[in-house]
Order: C-alpha cells, then structure tokens, then sequence
C-alpha cells in the first residue's frame, strides 16, 4: 500500500489528507490482503464518512462484501455492517447489528425476515411502533406484552380485553372505562366491565352499567349479550322473575340465540338454584334504570400495597404517574417459610420488594452456609439482577411467611427503555445503595484485620 494512503493523523507520519479514490483504493486492497485490523483503523479514523460508497463499490463481489462487512463490525459502525449482511442475505446478523446500532426498524424487519416474530415484536415497541410489535406479541402468544402495546397503540379495548384473559382485571377496569360510547367497541367492553364487576361481588354495580348502555332499548342484535349477561346477573342475585323475562325476549327476538331456551326451561323446571341471602332487586328490572343510579360514574380501582411501594427509598423520588405505571409491571409473590427466593450462583431474574415477612441472605461457601443480612419490610433484594446477568452471589430464604411484589427483568428493561427519568432515578438509588453495601463489607472486613 502507498504511503499516501497512510493515515495516523497531525501526531503521526503520513498524510492526514488523501483523496476518497485513495482511501477506498488503499481499504479495498488492505481487506484484500486479509489486512481487516488494519483497514478498520484507517476507516474509523477518518473524517468523512465514505462507507456508502465503499459498500456501493464492492456490491458485485461476495468475498470482499463479507470483508468490507468484517471491516465496519471492527470499527464499530453496526449499521453498515448490518447492510453488508442485508445485502448478502445473512438477514440474522443483519438483525442483531441493526439493534447494535439502535436502528430498531431495520432490525424488527430483518428479525421478521427470519421469523424471529418475538424479537422483532421487541424491536417494533422499541421503535414505538405498538400495533405493529403487538400483533407479533399475539402471533408468539405473549399476551402481556401484546396488551401493553396495544394500550401504548391506544387502542384501549383490545388492551383491557386481553388483560382480562390474562385475570388482570385492575388493569383491564382501567383500560375498558376508556373505551367511547361512540365506539363499535363501547357494548363489548361494557360486558367485561360487568364481567370484572361481578367476579368482585358488585353485583348491583354491574347490573347499573349494563343498564346504562341498554337505556330501554328492546333486545335486538346490538343489545342482545348485554340482555343475556344482564340475566345472568340477575340470577346470582336471587331476581329469578327478572332473569326468566329477559330470557323470554332473548327467544322472542332469536328463538336460537344462545342457550336462551335452555336457560329458561331450567328456571321454570326451578333447576336454578336461588341463592338464600340474595332477595329480589325491585329496583334494576330488564329496561328500567333506577332514578338515583349515577351510572355515567366510572368505577375506581384501588391499588393494593401502592402506598408501601411507593414511600419505600428505591421510590420515594418517584413522580405519581410514573408509580402508576411502574406498579402495574409488579408481580405479587408469596414465599412460605423456609422457601428459597433467590438461589446462589444462578442467573438473577428479578428484584423483590419485600412487603410482609423477614428473609435471610445467605453465602454458601462449599458446605459451609453463614447468613451475612436479614431484611425485612420495605427492604429489596435481587437489584443487580436487573442491571447484571453474571450469577447471584448469595442465596435468599424466606425466614417467615413472605410477601412480595417481584419485578421480573425483562420487565424492568422494558420499563426502563420507556421512562429514561425513572432510568436514571433508579440506577442512582441502586448506585448508592451497592456503594453502602460496600462500605458496610470494607467496613466488617478493617474489623476482622484489626
């Protein structure tokens, strides 16, 4: 190679000025060579950026693509070294550069070319692209994840539908209630709604919002599964009389529909048990609603253990509105005593934010076991898990009967990518708080020595 090619900048000797002729002349016949370490720190170092057009001059020759691809991986530059893979039709690689490089799109599609449906969900909600990475949630079965795009897609219905399949039904309340009115959607979520509400023992609640979107409307194919739950609720209050009418509209207006029929010798064969505490509802009968029912109230849901998650150190900084949305991404656990939450020398899997209970930490050391900490409510274990993949250095055992919320990793990373201001919050606390662990083990340790 000439040494008019040679760059090693003002410091060195050699030119610090060549023409792009030169340069991709001096970088083709470098790679040629085998020479990649080389022709990668002549790449990284110069100035303007002729990848372009190096990779636009070797198109017609697989073997120096494949060189030229090596080259950008060495210097760093992901995102042209994943178009060299494009290019070659190495579409996995081309993948995994592109989300080096954070070109997320790019690798979503190259993931989806090799029907890598879970990664390339991952890189499209990644991209903000939601509706795109939540029906590859679906087509993969992740339905968690699937409803938390959908509802970042906002499409609020299909969101709380899903988190009601998976028995998140706080969740699912709050999603449904943001469904329009206006909606084709608005009589479906108002089933689930029901649904939710009667599963909790709101029975009379439940029977208020049907009635709300009925509003004396007879039975017709918009209205009939509102009628047909709006039954079956009437039911579980004992309102036989009320549940046997609305069964009979349902035949009058579709002899076929559903179970209707059936439903209804039951109840005159009185094969439908009434429950004893339950008295018949004068109030709420198929099409009327009650004069002093505020029924365009929405219904609250009261997040259980919010209050403890919140005043705890690792969140105490944390806006409101960013809690919210962090406690739905927890997980309550329950450890009996005795049971192991954190196994020694594994891959760590989640944080644990102990509500009830104490837990020991233990060191294994061959067969000998000490217990370096006890921790209790308002105490966490498992942080590094989050930010480290390296194996767990002690074991965690519930000493007594343990409550937790456990925030997995891959919800946690998720968490993170959306919310950089929770991000550096958190990180910082757990700074701080393996920094006083530290000091706390310097600290034992001086003792021992003196």
């Amino acid at each position: 190679m000439s040494d008019s090619v040679i760059i090693k900048g003002r410091a060195g000797q050699g030119n610090a000025f060549v023409t792009t002729g030169q340069l991709l002349k001096g970088l083709t016949d470098l790679l040629s060579l085998g020479k990649v370490s080389e022709a990668a720190d002549i790449y990284s170092r110069c100035q303007e950026d002729v990848g372009y057009i190096l990779i636009n001059k070797v198109s017609g020759n697989k073997q120096l693509q494949k060189l030229v691809a090596n080259m950008f991986f060495r210097a760093r530059d992901f995102e042209k070294a994943a178009l060299c893979c494009e290019n070659l039709g190495e579409f996995a690689k081309a993948a995994s550069l592109y989300e080096q490089a954070d070109d997320y799109q790019s690798a979503a599609e190259m993931y989806a070319k090799v029907e890598n449906f879970e990664k390339a969900a991952e890189m499209f909600e990644r991209n903000q692209n939601f509706r795109q990475a939540a029906e590859l949630y679906l087509k993969v079965k992740n339905f968690a994840r699937a409803a938390a795009c959908y509802e970042q897609a906002v499409d609020y219905f299909v969101a709380g539908r899903l988190y009601h399949e998976l028995g998140k039904y706080r969740k699912s309340m709050e999603l449904l209630q943001k469904v329009q009115a206006g909606d084709d959607s608005f009589p479906q979520a108002t089933l689930l709604i029901g649904d939710i509400l009667s599963r909790h023992g709101y029975l009379e609640l439940a029977i208020k919002k049907l009635l709300n979107v009925i509003k004396g409307r007879p039975v017709a194919r918009d209205t009939a599964d509102l009628y047909y739950q709006l039954a079956s609720l009437h039911l579980k209050k004992g309102n036989v009389e009320v549940a046997r009418n609305i069964y009979q509209q349902l035949i009058d207006f579709d002899i076929s529909y559903r179970d209707a029929a059936d439903r209804l010798k039951e109840l005159e064969a009185g094969q439908v048990p009434v429950p004893q505490e339950a008295g018949r509802d004068e109030e709420t009968t198929a099409g009327e609603l009650p004069e002093d029912a505020e029924l365009q109230e929405q219904v609250v849901g009261v997040m259980e253990g919010f209050d403890f998650l919140r005043r705890i150190p690792l969140f105490e900084d944390m806006p409101l509105a960013q809690m919210k949305s962090f406690y739905n991404i927890c997980e309550e656990r329950v450890f009996e005593p005795a049971e192991v939450i954190i196994e020694q020398g594994r891959p760590g899997l989640a944080l644990y934010v102990l509500r009830e209970g104490q837990v020991g930490v233990h060191r294994q050391e061959g067969d000998h076991s000490s217990e370096v900490a006890e921790l209790g409510p308002g105490e966490y274990v498992g942080e590094m898990s989050l930010v480290d993949e390296a194996p767990t250095s002690a074991r965690v055992t519930a000493k007594s009967r343990v409550v937790a919320f456990e925030i997995s990793r891959d919800h946690f990373l998720r968490f993170l990518q959306a919310n950089d201001r929770f991000a550096v919050r958190v990180l910082r606390v757990f700074v701080r708080t393996l920094c006083q662990r530290l000091r706390d083990t310097t600290a034992k340790l001086a003792g021992k020595e003196q």
